[in-house]
């Protein structure tokens, strides 16, 4: 025991000047009350915070079952609970991987609550990502002439199956055909004489009788889907990369697009979309078709749709399903209807962009209760970043300002985490042009918390944020929605 020269037991001194302080009420309460003003003071500057001191009795009550249930459902639907044991295979972790944790979120009573909730809009859809690729592969079958399918490489082995893209398109019954499945197919589209199109009905008949590979798991139709949709096995492959789900995502998009690209199933489209984001109580919502190529064909592919054409479509299929709708008296589901952001790819030559934009006006001043906006689109780590257009687009800003018609840019930018629009110089970053350029919403945003004077410039500019996290964790740019950087 150590003491003092006086003999003094000093553990004992600290001891009792610790007990001492340990009684102090005054620090305790002191302590509380700058923990209550630091909560509050964070609680106003939250973004939720007006809409949970305005809610009324019911609704702050809602919000609490709502918890509640998923509180219960984080420990027994998912079963992640806090322990040393090692968990079940069975086991997923709430916010985990969206891919794999699917099914289970299927399951979930927060989620059918989330389905019930009626939203007010849907501003961020891709116009050929609305429906399932199997009710358009279904459609595809009906075109027994006219359907047709080309491929990359030959499809004779196991690595050409996995290897190959297929592309869609309607043609003419009497177009040239050959043999996909042969050695000697040559997939070339600009070489002299070639034609790579196989009917999509023959090839379905053939697959995959005349290759190498004698066997498949699966069938035509499953396995054309693979080049469709981004699945759970290429998503989370210890290999990929951002560079190449954003492939595969690409690849997807062009096998896609021959589907949904004629007239009858364009116009069928938007009626089935509708019929979908009623399921989903949406009320509104502002499509994103890419409109760089300027037509689709007709069903037989002796006519070409151009793009007033489509736009008029869209128009009649969405007057055509709310005044089915008034009908049933059901007018209060989809109350808005449809307008549409008119996308182009940001990889595309200024004189290209002109083109674009010009096109863009011009359908405004045709419909100008449709369009209601402009976006670039494409993976951001590859060129060109927004301001390589500046010139085209300040001057698209001011030929709108001269014509008396508004068509405010939507974005898409920070959707990367190099952020340097395409370059290796940081000053490129597309969030900086879409606040100079006047942007009124921007997709994605995911690296806008890397620059903490834009965040309060796109604050006070405000400029909207289209969050979409579950595509950010499918292109890599975080592991789960739990890493997201914006708030949950």
């Amino acid at each position: 025991m150590e003491q003092t020269n006086e003999g003094i037991n000093v553990l004992d001194t600290d001891k009792a000047v610790f007990m001492k302080q340990l009684g102090n009420l005054e620090e305790k309460e002191q302590y509380e009350v700058s923990k209550q003003e630091l909560l509050h003071a964070e609680f106003d500057s939250a973004w939720y915070s007006r809409a949970k001191t305005s809610a009324t009795p019911a609704e702050t009550k809602a919000a609490e079952v709502v918890y509640k249930i998923r509180e219960h459902e984080r420990e027994n639907l998912f079963g992640n609970r806090p322990g040393e044991a090692v968990p079940d295979i069975k086991t997923r972790d709430m916010g985990g991987r969206f891919l794999t944790n699917r099914r289970r979120i299927e399951e979930s009573r927060l989620f059918r609550i989330a389905q019930g909730m009626p939203k007010g809009c849907h501003l961020h859809i891709h116009f050929n990502s609305e429906l399932q690729p199997d009710v358009l592969l279904q459609k595809a079958r009906t075109m027994e002439k006219t359907m047709f399918v080309r491929s990359t490489r030959p499809l004779r082995t196991p690595t050409d199956y996995e290897k190959a893209e297929m592309v869609f398109n309607v043609l003419p019954e009497d177009t040239a055909t050959c043999n996909i499945f042969s050695r000697k197919y040559n997939p070339d589209l600009k070489a002299p004489g070639s034609s790579p199109w196989m009917k999509w009905s023959t090839f379905r008949r053939r697959f995959p009788l005349e290759s190498e590979v004698t066997e498949r798991s699966s069938g035509v139709e499953d396995w054309i889907k693979t080049k469709m949709v981004i699945t759970e096995e290429n998503t989370y492959d210890p290999h990929q990369t951002h560079n190449g789900i954003w492939a595969c995502f690409n690849q997807g998009t062009r096998c896609f697009k021959g589907l949904l690209n004629y007239e009858s199933i364009y116009r069928w489209y938007i009626g089935a979309a509708i019929d979908s984001m009623i399921r989903d109580k949406v009320m509104y919502a502002e499509l994103r078709p890419m409109l760089m190529d300027k037509s689709i064909p007709s069903d037989d592919g002796q006519r070409l749709l151009g793009l007033s054409d489509q736009m008029k479509i869209i128009l009649e299929e969405t007057v055509k399903k709310k005044t089915e709708l008034t009908r049933k008296g059901e007018l209060h589901k989809f109350p808005f209807g449809l307008k549409v952001i008119y996308c182009t790819p940001r990889s595309i030559p200024k004189s290209r962009m002109r083109t674009e934009l010009e096109d863009c006006i011009k359908l405004k001043l045709a419909y100008p209760g449709l369009i209601c906006g402009f976006d670039l689109v494409g993976a951001e780590d590859r060129p060109n970043n927004i301001g390589f257009y500046r010139d085209e687009l300040l001057a698209f800003t001011k030929g709108c300002e001269a014509l008396n018609i508004r068509i405010p840019f939507m974005f898409h930018a920070g959707e990367t985490l190099l952020d340097t629009g395409g370059s290796r110089d940081p000053k490129k970053s597309n969030l900086y042009d879409a606040l100079l350029l006047n942007a009124s919403r921007v997709g994605h945003g995911f690296s806008l918390m890397k620059h903490p004077r834009l965040v309060e410039e796109y604050k006070r500019n405000n400029i909207c944020i289209e969050v979409c996290p579950i595509s950010n964790e499918l292109l890599h740019l975080c592991r789960n929605i739990k890493e997201h950087p914006f708030p949950q």
